[in-house]
């Protein structure tokens, strides 16, 4: 595995990757093949490490994956902490236009003309997923789009999109207070309270280092906006787009996720019959990196094995 931070569309971005860094060449003869992961919001990509790790195991070893967070979703390391768009006037890198910019800069740059993509979107990243497939020149190389726990459609009228209205985003000056006053408790204090935390929430261990890259007023400032332009933007299901790439779609919904009710999945369905849907009948939860990780993990790395082996190199 290695990380690090690297400018993104002019924001510095947290990247993991396994097997290949972003920027090694393709070896001759060897698979074309990319595994890039797109995160929910929040989107601090060491939340999917592990989901990352069992898909590893599934697939080829010169196969990479890529794990790509949101722009300033991570906690800005004291050295680069001034290299960062100013969240006040520049909000534009930071708003939903500029994280699919984001990401179809990250794409550009780093992906091979040649390359073969297969796209894993979580949640919002889901809804990016298919802007992406808007740009013909990502388009054309993507084999696959895997879309988990799809948050495309009617978000502002969920029952979660109605609580969050209510109350998380008419706290936000409170929390972005409350995570400026944790910046001055030691980072080891800080961790122990996350662990405290985290036996009443079923976060486990090897979470902590994610929870505490979030926590500071800053990714809480860019995390929070993008929150606020799900509501606003994400409205009518782009049918479309859906229908225009159909056969690279795999759209995976919970059974009792309060951001996608069945009715949207029937309208869906409806609307497509032949579009490939699937409801979890496993249990997991739309916050999956949690404690499904595994279990979807080896899913969508058995569907991904399938596909690339289908594949010509």
């Amino acid at each position: 595995m290695n990380h690090a931070i690297v400018k993104i569309n002019g924001v510095p971005t947290e990247i993991i990757t396994f097997n290949r860094w972003i920027e090694e060449e393709i070896p001759v003869d060897t698979r074309k093949d990319i595994v890039i992961i797109i995160t929910g919001n929040h989107g601090v990509p060491g939340f999917y490490k592990e989901f990352a790790e069992v898909i590893q195991s599934k697939l080829p070893s010169e196969v990479p994956i890529w794990i790509i967070g949101h722009a300033g979703h991570t906690k800005p390391p004291e050295n680069l902490i001034h290299d960062y768009p100013d969240f006040e006037t520049e909000k534009h890198f930071y708003d939903m236009n500029g994280n699919i910019q984001h990401k179809i800069d990250f794409i550009k740059r780093f992906v091979p003309p040649d390359a073969k993509i297969h796209i894993i979107g979580h949640s919002i990243g889901s809804w990016i997923t298919l802007h992406l497939l808007k740009d013909s020149n990502i388009a054309n190389n993507v084999i696959k789009c895997y879309l988990l726990f799809p948050v495309i459609e009617r978000m502002a009228e969920t029952s979660n999109g109605q609580r969050l209205t209510k109350t998380v985003l008419r706290m936000n000056k409170f929390l972005i207070f409350l995570s400026w006053l944790i910046t001055f408790i030691p980072y080891l204090i800080q961790a122990f309270i996350i662990r405290v935390i985290s036996l009443f929430y079923y976060i486990p261990p090897s979470l902590t280092k994610p929870v505490l890259q979030l926590v500071h007023p800053e990714p809480i400032k860019r995390l929070l906006l993008l929150t606020q332009e799900e509501l606003n933007l994400v409205k009518q299901r782009d049918d479309t787009t859906i229908a225009q790439h159909k056969d690279k779609l795999f759209l995976y919904y919970g059974a009792n996720d309060a951001w996608t009710p069945m009715h949207y999945i029937e309208d869906l369905k409806s609307k497509h019959p032949d579009i490939d849907v699937h409801v979890c009948k496993q249990g997991f939860h739309h916050p999956f990196v949690l404690k499904d990780s595994v279990g979807l993990g080896k899913m969508i790395g058995n569907l991904l094995s399938e596909s690339i082996s289908s594949g010509t190199w």
